[in-house]
């Protein structure tokens, strides 16, 4: 059986996750529960369409209005290493996670959560596709909270496939709760 790099990377993804105990999963069927994604999706599928990837410039503020404070953009910059900046981040995601805006994650996030954020990010290259992500906030102390994400590669001004969109909404509810849910949604759309 041949999978699409988003299934190879959402299942790379909920490996790592089951291995390392992050309480998060990915989610590669795009089976958004917030509409608002679905519709960014569309979007990132129009422009993905003609182009490959979609540019950045598709997603300015115009495009992004009724989302512009759920959106966060990453950029990944290799030097030897990949490190990911934040290059911007609306004020939901500033809210949840504190404002990271210019900052490189390295430098923001403690680095016992640095791996999770990590394989997120990356997986979303690595599919060259839209991801969903649902993730328990532990990073910032509020794990309380629970994240249902759209994640996906754009390309750079310069071409470069080095940014990633990302989308957020934030809620509380207890990990236990969603992760059972989601496990029975995902079996029900494998029937």
């Amino acid at each position: 059986m041949n999978l699409t790099p988003a299934a190879t990377a959402s299942q790379s993804f909920n490996a790592k996750a089951r291995q390392s105990g992050w309480a998060s999963l990915c989610d590669a069927t795009l089976a958004f529960v917030r509409p608002e994604f679905g519709e960014l999706l569309g979007l990132w599928r129009e422009h993905a369409e003609a182009e490959g990837l979609p540019f950045r410039k598709h997603f300015g503020p115009r495009s992004l209005k009724a989302l512009l404070r759920h959106v966060a953009i990453y950029e990944r910059v290799e030097n030897g290493e990949a490190r990911y900046r934040v290059r911007l981040m609306g004020t939901a995601f500033a809210d949840a996670m504190g404002d990271l805006s210019g900052r490189f994650i390295d430098e923001a996030v403690a680095p016992e959560f640095l791996p999770r954020w990590y394989a997120a990010l990356g997986a979303a290259i690595e599919a060259k596709a839209p991801l969903r992500f649902v993730s328990r906030l532990d990073t910032v102390n509020k794990s309380y909270l629970v994240a249902e994400y759209f994640e996906a590669p754009i390309l750079a001004d310069d071409g470069s496939a080095s940014l990633i969109l990302a989308a957020g909404h934030f809620a509380p509810r207890p990990w236990t709760e969603v992760s059972a849910h989601e496990a029975r949604r995902l079996a029900a759309q494998a029937d």
